[in-house]
């Protein structure tokens, strides 16, 4: 939650006053964060390494389904009930986590909440989900832990980043009528909520939410912390957070390799200054091992980009590649990816200009042997004769 300068002023701004609007009276909030644990993951043998039942299957079925494409389909690990303490309330959850070949886990902790639910209780909501309990986020790491240890040998590269991306989805399935879910889209209360506010936001603040709808009751909100769905179809529901899903793990990865790239490229910038530094005999190449490492790295990344860019494909389905393309919009996806491409064409520049070193060494030791040839021919003919 965005935290607010202190003004003074003769009265405080009150809370958005929202009389009129329709009470929830049913509703799942579902918490999300996304893990990168390693460079990809064997799902059938991830799945053999679990000893509890397991699910592989995709839950895309409604709408025009066949349009969307998954490349992989997710490992989904259903792990019980877990007591959960949200907004100072406490709740009970559904645990579950999901594994993508692409080396990221999901795990999620979802709650049917008590109803009826004001949309003050709503703002409140996507306010702890920002900021969560230790207990809560204790629990997310000692499931991360458990889980990567059974299926570790299915893990190629085991390595655990530092980024980890949260989310949160509030799906409504009943308001109380009378209601006009059209209306709501453009609410101040109700965009106010879904950013965890309560009080009345700013023209450019009310401008970060993203609205989307298919039919007349129904609504999409999307925003950088969460999304608030109204949606009586369990199934276009359960599509369109499978979508979300996606363009999280989206970018989690994408921030992972950018943040990896942040790493490695002083790493090679010190060692093509340790290279010029050391003495080499002149046909030896210097850089022939560092050069085969910058190729490797952005091969590496290339690849990983690809595998992120067909993991989901919409094809036909209009509103659901106008959803994720929104999602990506929201999260920032493009601009992590712009600052990824910027720094593979770096490496791919220094790449060229090592190449081009170590061809100019190699042209200078041929010229210089070809000077050294001619002379040896004319000592040897000055001394025969």
């Amino acid at each position: 939650m965005r935290e607010l300068p202190i003004m003074i002023t003769p009265t405080d701004t009150p809370p958005i006053a929202a009389p009129h609007l329709p009470t929830i009276t049913s509703a799942v909030l579902t918490i999300y964060q996304f893990f990168d644990i390693g460079d990809a993951i064997d799902l059938d043998q991830a799945q053999r390494c679990l000893s509890n039942p397991s699910e592989r299957r995709v839950r895309l079925r409604t709408r025009q389904s066949e349009s969307i494409r998954i490349a992989q389909p997710p490992l989904r690990i259903d792990l019980g009930s877990v007591p959960v303490t949200l907004a100072d309330e406490q709740r009970i959850g559904a645990l579950r986590a999901v594994v993508y070949d692409l080396g990221a886990v999901e795990i999620a902790i979802e709650i049917r909440l008590t109803t009826p639910l004001s949309w003050e209780n709503v703002a409140d909501l996507f306010a702890a989900a920002q900021e969560l309990p230790a207990e809560m986020t204790e629990r997310i790491a000692a499931v991360l832990d458990d889980l990567e240890a059974l299926i570790r040998p299915a893990i190629s590269r085991p390595q655990r980043s530092t980024v980890v991306e949260d989310y949160c989805v509030l799906i409504v399935e009943r308001l109380a009528p009378p209601c006009n879910v059209a209306e709501l889209s453009d609410h101040p209360a109700v965009r106010a909520a879904l950013l965890g506010e309560r009080r009345t936001l700013s023209a450019d603040a009310s401008r970060l939410v993203t609205a989307l709808s298919y039919y007349s009751d129904d609504l999409a909100l999307l925003s950088w912390n969460g999304a608030l769905l109204i949606e009586s179809d369990a199934a276009a529901a359960a599509t369109a957070v499978d979508i979300l899903a996606f363009a999280n793990v989206e970018l989690l990865l994408i921030r992972s390799y950018d943040a990896a790239l942040d790493a490695r490229l002083p790493e090679v910038h010190r060692r093509i200054a340790q290279a010029q530094r050391r003495f080499t005999m002149p046909i030896v190449r210097r850089y022939s091992q560092l050069l085969s490492d910058v190729q490797r790295l952005v091969a590496e990344v290339t690849e990983v980009t690809e595998q992120i860019d067909n993991a989901l494909k919409v094809t036909d389905d209009v509103y659901w590649n106008r959803l994720y393309s929104a999602a990506l919009s929201v999260l920032r996806v493009r601009v992590w990816r712009d600052g990824v491409d910027h720094k593979l064409a770096l490496l791919r520049e220094t790449y060229a200009m090592l190449h081009a070193d170590a061809d100019s060494e190699r042209a200078a030791a041929l010229e210089w042997a070809i000077v050294l040839l001619i002379v040896f021919e004319i000592v040897m003919a000055l001394l025969g004769k």
